[in-house]
């Protein structure tokens, strides 16, 4: 017991020895999080003594800006690493193709399914995302053998295994291997793996590069910012993190909480959509990007596999058709790869689907491409 309030109060007499980086104009001294963690992990071992899933934040959030003394925006110097079937760089990739960055930034897919990352180490167990092109996986119990259908790539820039291996090669100390990734391949080095802020840098940063339905568009306009990141706020920590809250809870009381948090806040996007388009009157923001994405997977994944079974997003009418119209703008289509997605949740966590078997409906993707009633607005 001596030793755990030493080492602790060690830690946080270091404290002030990190850096502190100025993020959103605040100042934030950032954490040497090994002090606390000790080996690589995964989400599912975040959690307290509770049950309580707690997600940790990611720990590279440099900015992008031409008064940036290092990182500029440039037409081909950052490449993004994301899973199709990650909600969080899933937004990335939906603001890149609805802005029309194609070209400007480039992007390779992992495979959806873990994978062991150090194979050959028997006492790293972590597993995590791959490249793998062309092979047929199984999850780490041995089960299942699946390869989608859309692109999985290698990486063209750096020839690593794993998303784990750019960690490394970028001197991360906290040890989670998430996507989405921003890379810079002049330094060589990640930039920013915060999808928030990711989306952000696409939405302004590169303008002078766009070409899609959306080039010009600002998803974060200045009169509307104190809006969007009170709605961000909610959503992100009762919806988008909050199936994550039941579905990873290691305890009744943990998911009990959770799953009352969750459904009583999509009764109230429920409500605010019954006299409004989006989220914020009748202008698409950023607020809207980031909800659709755990929308879009909730009737296929999240209902089954994380136990949100209170009601469905089809059972919401105004929902519902609020879904089919951020699906059929021009862009969002190509962004979302159903198959990528029920792979991955179904088949990466072996401690939750032991035998990767994946169910077969809804199809939600057939319905949301059905007309809907938001023109009313």
């Amino acid at each position: 017991m001596k030793l755990i309030v030493f080492l602790f109060f060690t830690a946080i007499n270091n404290i002030k020895s990190y850096p502190i980086k100025t993020i959103n104009n605040k100042s934030i001294r950032l954490l040497n999080m090994s002090t606390f963690i000790g080996k690589p992990r995964d989400s599912l071992a975040e959690v307290d003594n509770q049950g309580r899933f707690v997600r940790t934040a990611a720990g590279f959030r440099n900015q992008i800006s031409k008064n940036d003394d290092t990182f500029q925006p440039e037409s081909g110097r950052y490449h993004l690493y994301i899973s199709l079937a990650c909600p969080w760089a899933n937004r990335c990739l939906a603001i890149r193709n609805l802005k029309g960055l194609q070209s400007a930034i480039d992007v390779s897919v992992v495979h959806p399914t873990w994978q062991r990352t150090r194979p050959l180490d028997d006492n790293d167990t972590h597993a995590g995302w791959v490249f793998a092109p062309g092979q047929e996986l199984s999850n780490t119990n041995g089960y299942g053998k699946l390869l989608p259908k859309k692109s999985v790539d290698f990486d063209p820039i750096n020839g690593v295994k794993s998303i784990r291996d750019l960690y490394e090669l970028s001197g991360d100390t906290l040890k989670k291997y998430s996507v989405p990734v921003l890379w810079d391949k002049k330094t060589n080095q990640i930039v920013n793996n915060e999808s928030s802020e990711i989306i952000r840098l696409f939405t302004v940063v590169f303008d002078d590069f766009a070409t899609g339905p959306l080039a010009k568009y600002n998803f974060y306009p200045e009169e509307l910012r104190k809006e969007i990141d009170e709605i961000n706020s909610w959503v992100y920590d009762d919806i988008n993190n909050g199936v994550y809250k039941c579905g990873f809870a290691k305890s009744q009381l943990a998911y009990d909480e959770a799953v009352e948090v969750l459904f009583t806040a999509l009764d109230k996007v429920e409500n605010i959509l019954s006299s409004h388009r989006y989220l914020i009157g009748n202008t698409l923001t950023e607020a809207d990007i980031r909800l659709f994405m755990t929308l879009v997977r909730f009737d296929e994944v999240y209902v089954v596999y994380f136990k949100c079974n209170v009601r469905t997003i089809s059972s919401y009418p105004n929902i519902i058709n609020y879904c089919r119209d951020i699906y059929q703008i021009e862009g969002m289509k190509e962004s979302i790869d159903m198959e990528h997605i029920k792979i991955h949740y179904f088949t990466s966590h072996a401690v939750l689907n032991h035998y990767a078997v994946i169910p077969k409906g809804p199809n939600v993707l057939a319905d949301l491409a059905l007309p809907h009633d938001r023109n009313r607005f």
